[in-house]
C-alpha cells in the first residue's frame, strides 16, 4: 500500500458553516477564509494562485458559482467525504499493485472555491492530492466506484510526475498549454482504465452515458480539439467542469486517454510518461488527426 496521510478539514468546515450558513454571501466568504481556513492559510493561497494564473478573480467565482449552492450540496458533500475516507486506501493499494510505485502522499479533504474535485499537486513540501468536496458534490460524484476512480486518477498524476522526476526529464508543472493538458490528463485517465475503472467522468453526462457519447462523437471531438488549439477559442470546454461540448463536460479526458491508448502499442507506459513537450504535442496531434479521419 502506498504510504499516505490524510488531512481532513471537513469537520472544521461543518463547525464553521453552522454559524455562517444564514449570513450574506460576502460575509460567508470572508469567514470561510478567516475562520475555516485560518489554520491552513497555504490551502487558501494555493487556490487563489490557481485562479490568478488563469486570469480569474477568486472572490467573484466564490460569490457567483460556489457559495450560493453550498448549503443545498452539504448532504452530498457529507456522502463524498465518507466515500473518500473509504476509497483512499483502496485506490492506494491499486496504484501500488498496477503501477509499482510507493511514495508518501498527503491527501487533503476540504471545501474550496471550485478549483477542482481532485487536484494532484504539492503541499507542505511533498506530493499531495487536494479533494474539493464542493466540486465533487456539484458533479454528483457520490458513489463508491466514482470516489475510488477519482483517487486513482489523481494518484496516477503523481506517479506520472514521479517517473518524470526520476528520469530527470522535467516535472509536469513546468509545462502548460492545451496539448500538455491533453497529454497529462490522458495519461491519468488511461491509468484508471488499466486498473479496471471506467472513470469518474462517466457519471457527469446528464442525458446519456458519457463514454458512449464520446465514442459516437469521437471524430468530431478530435476535429473540434484540433481546430480549437489553432484559434483563440477557449479550451476549457474540454477540461473544465463548468464548460461543455453539447452538454457533455470534460471530453478532453476521453480524447487524452485515446491518445495514450493509441501509443501503448508502440511505447511502454513509462516511456509515454517521459515525453517532452515537443514530442507530446506532435504525437497527440498525430493521434487526433487519425481519430478525426476515422468514423465511429
Amino acid at each position: 500500500m502506498a504510504r499516505y496521510e490524510i488531512l481532513d478539514t471537513f469537520p472544521a468546515f461543518e463547525r464553521f458553516w453552522r454559524s455562517a450558513r444564514s449570513r450574506p454571501i460576502p460575509e460567508q466568504i470572508d469567514r470561510w477564509k478567516r475562520e475555516y481556513l485560518g489554520p491552513w492559510p497555504d490551502l487558501w493561497r494555493k487556490q487563489v494562485r490557481s485562479y490568478r494564473a488563469d486570469g480569474q478573480d477568486w472572490r467573484s467565482v466564490a460569490h457567483n458559482r460556489v457559495f450560493p449552492t453550498l448549503d443545498q450540496r452539504l448532504p452530498r458533500m457529507r456522502k463524498v467525504h465518507s466515500l473518500l475516507l473509504r476509497g483512499i486506501p483502496i485506490a492506494s493499494r491499486r496504484i501500488r499493485s498496477h503501477l509499482g510505485e510507493d511514495f508518501s502522499v498527503l491527501f487533503v479533504i476540504h471545501v474550496g472555491i471550485g478549483v477542482g474535485a481532485g487536484w494532484a499537486t504539492t503541499f507542505r513540501g511533498g506530493p499531495a492530492v487536494l479533494f474539493g468536496l464542493e466540486n465533487a458534490a456539484e458533479l454528483g460524484w457520490s458513489d463508491p466506484d466514482t470516489a475510488v476512480a477519482l483517487v486513482e486518477h489523481e494518484l496516477a498524476h503523481l506517479v506520472h510526475d514521479h517517473w518524470r522526476r526520476k528520469r530527470r526529464v522535467g516535472a509536469l508543472e513546468r509545462h502548460r498549454g492545451p496539448w500538455w493538458q491533453l497529454y497529462q490528463e490522458g495519461f491519468a485517465t488511461r491509468c484508471e482504465i488499466r486498473m479496471g475503472e471506467i472513470g469518474a467522468h462517466h457519471s457527469v453526462s446528464p442525458n446519456q452515458d458519457w463514454l458512449q457519447w464520446c465514442e459516437e462523437n469521437r471524430s468530431r471531438l478530435a476535429s473540434l480539439f484540433l481546430r480549437s488549439t489553432s484559434s483563440a477559442v477557449s479550451m476549457r470546454r474540454f477540461f473544465g467542469s463548468w464548460y461543455d461540448v453539447d452538454g457533455h463536460i470534460e471530453t478532453g479526458y476521453y480524447l487524452g486517454a485515446e491518445v495514450v491508448r493509441d501509443w501503448e502499442s508502440k511505447c511502454s507506459l513509462r516511456e509515454i510518461a517521459c515525453w517532452g513537450p515537443g514530442p507530446a504535442r506532435e504525437r497527440c496531434r498525430a493521434a487526433l488527426r487519425r481519430m478525426a479521419a476515422s468514423h465511429p
